[in-house]
């Protein structure tokens, strides 16, 4: 199904921190290769990839004010799906344990929105740097709000 991302966004409140159009490279060093499909992402959090407790508190207040936008958003004709995405730093440990609070999962299921739990390695430190190591994103992939 095609989804026409520009009339939806002219119909909905809430504005989206990026946007993508069928047909378009998904990577612009490989013109040729994988395309996009179309659709639009809003940030949720601003908390950083070490804040991931004020991510999980941020996307609930988000999920229960935006509701009606987002339920719009999700019966949209063209549109297939939804999710939360929640970044991360990489930890150097075993056994990486992290949770979703039952509201959080109540409110996404009820939108019909998956989540995501995006892990990403920390930058390695140049030896003669003296800043500690930040998160990257290997994607361009936006905080939610």
């Amino acid at each position: 199904m095609n989804l026409d991302i520009d009339k939806l966004l002219a119909a909905i409140s809430l504005r989206p921190s990026m946007s993508f159009r069928k047909g378009k490279p998904l990577f612009k060093l490989r013109p040729g290769g994988k395309k996009k499909r179309s659709g639009a992402g809003f940030v949720v959090s601003n908390a950083g990839f070490d804040q991931f407790d004020k991510q999980k508190k941020d996307a609930i207040v988000f999920l229960k004010t935006k509701k009606a936008g987002i339920r719009k958003i999700m019966n949209w004709s063209g549109v297939d799906g939804g999710e939360l995405d929640f970044g991360v730093k990489q930890r150097d440990v075993m056994v990486q344990c992290n949770s979703f609070p039952a509201e959080l999962l109540r409110l996404a299921g009820s939108l019909a929105l998956d989540i995501e739990f995006s892990q990403y390695p920390l930058m390695r430190e140049k030896k003669k740097r003296k800043k500690p190591a930040t998160a990257r994103t290997l994607h361009n992939l936006p905080r939610r709000k």
